[in-house]
């Protein structure tokens, strides 16, 4: 008799989490960039989040670093072309527990229609219930990315000597979970 593992279903709340990407400027500063609209799911056992399965889709024209002209160049097809790759994806294909509230997230990263694997760590912050009687869980995760990757090659040569652009992109999550089921 085989004896069947309890699921719980998560759904990314996109009012308490942010997803953000820095790139440095002219090789020395930082720019910052948001997407404010991302939706995803996890599908954990009751008791952890190792081997849970993990989904998250953002939409790349909610794009904002604060400056019009700047965003509009992002969505364009010099970046992520958000007319023809509307969306950024990821699914894992592992999570594991890699040290006491950390977990290693293996999973295929999908942008402009690249895949591409990738592998994070996430934190987990903790567990509880909000004012309204949900059960909430909160993880954070830093990674850098190369965006060369994912075919987003533009640059400009300036001073005769620099580039305009970095190719890493450091990307900060904040990701609070709410319990379905």
């Amino acid at each position: 008799m085989s004896t069947s593992v309890k699921q719980a279903t998560w759904a990314i709340d996109p009012i308490h989490s942010t997803i953000r990407f820095d790139a440095k400027y002219l090789l020395i500063t930082s720019v910052s960039g948001w997407f404010r609209e991302f939706e995803g799911t996890v599908v954990s056992g009751q008791d952890g989040f190792c081997n849970s399965e993990i989904n998250l889709t953002i939409y790349v024209n909610s794009l904002t670093t604060g400056n019009d002209e700047r965003d509009n160049h992002l969505r364009s097809p010099d970046f992520f072309d958000a007319r023809q790759f509307p969306m950024i994806q990821f699914r894992s294909t592992a999570v594991n527990t890699k040290q006491e509230k950390q977990l290693e997230v293996n999973g295929i990263l999908t942008v402009k229609g690249i895949e591409h694997p990738f592998t994070f760590t996430a934190n987990f912050l903790g567990k509880c219930g909000d004012p309204l009687g949900n059960t909430k869980a909160a993880f954070d995760m830093d990674t850098v990315l190369n965006r060369k990757d994912f075919n987003i090659t533009w640059n400009q040569l300036f001073d005769k000597n620099g580039l305009l652009l970095s190719d890493e992109v450091r990307v900060h999550c904040d990701l609070q979970l709410l319990k379905l089921s």
